[in-house]
């Protein structure tokens, strides 16, 4: 598979000397999850550096040219502080470097994020892929052995992941919602076909209205209400998931590459 990443040069922190991160997660941190707030859910969420930005292999094998240059990595707060996208980066090389202690600083945070959402009355929700599209409940088993009851959830463009996501072959506590791209609209339709709701960077589209989409009728619910996509009932009665439309935010405003989808 190509590297959509091949023609982005690595972010300076690659080459710096690595500095352990004292916190992992990030928490109240963005307007999305802050939203979350609301409807009763505190989030954690783990950024990462995406793509080979880090210098220490591809965290996102499945982007495509258009993600890669749409890359959230750019957008909001991490547009205007050079210091989190520095951050994201040495806490990808502390994953590639050191697992174990990786792993350790994470459980400690979510032990944190539960102890928190607890004294404020909220449920604590846990994000582990926020810039990152890593086989998780793979390399962070740990934390789902020990916290099986905790809400986790994530977007990936991985078919294989949204299948298995599909047919209940991951953590019980674990949803996907599948990514649409300009390269995957097949698996997209494969995606929907199996009952994942699919993300769908979209433009002059209602919240409501029903999107065509590689011989389907798909419905749709708006994805910028909050992150908590877990809180998104596929189309149970006719089988197929639903599209969770987001507004296109950052680089992505500019896309000519197919990756944003116009009405």
């Amino acid at each position: 598979m190509s590297n959509a990443f091949s023609n982005i040069k690595p972010h300076p922190a690659s080459k710096l000397r690595l500095i352990i991160p004292k916190t992992l997660l990030s928490v109240s941190a963005d307007a999305k999850t802050v939203k979350g707030e609301k409807a009763g859910y505190l989030t954690g969420i783990l950024y990462l550096a995406p793509g080979t930005l880090a210098g220490v292999g591809n965290m996102c094998v499945h982007a495509s040219h258009g993600c890669a240059m749409s890359c959230l990595w750019a957008a909001g707060r991490a547009a205007m502080f050079k210091a989190i996208n520095k951050s994201r980066v040495m806490k990808t090389r502390f994953l590639h470097d050191e697992r174990d202690a990786f792993i350790a600083l994470l459980l400690k945070d979510i032990a944190k994020l539960v102890r928190k959402a607890n004294r404020l009355g909220l449920t604590p929700a846990l994000r582990l892929n926020g810039t990152s599209d890593l086989p998780v409940e793979n390399l962070f088993r740990k934390v789902f052995e020990t916290y099986p009851t905790l809400q986790t959830y994530d977007y990936t463009k991985s078919i294989k992941r949204a299948l298995a996501w599909a047919k209940g072959d991951m953590p019980k506590n674990y949803h996907l919602t599948f990514s649409l791209s300009e390269t995957n609209r097949a698996q997209a339709a494969l995606a929907l076909r199996a009952g994942v709701n699919v993300a769908a960077v979209a433009n002059g589209f209602q919240v409501g209205e029903q999107i065509p989409f590689e011989g389907l009728n798909v419905e749709t619910v708006d994805g910028d209400k909050s992150d908590l996509r877990f809180l998104d009932d596929p189309t149970w009665q006719s089988g197929l998931g639903k599209f969770v439309l987001l507004k296109a935010k950052g680089p992505a405003k500019k896309d000519k590459t197919g990756f944003v989808i116009h009405k």
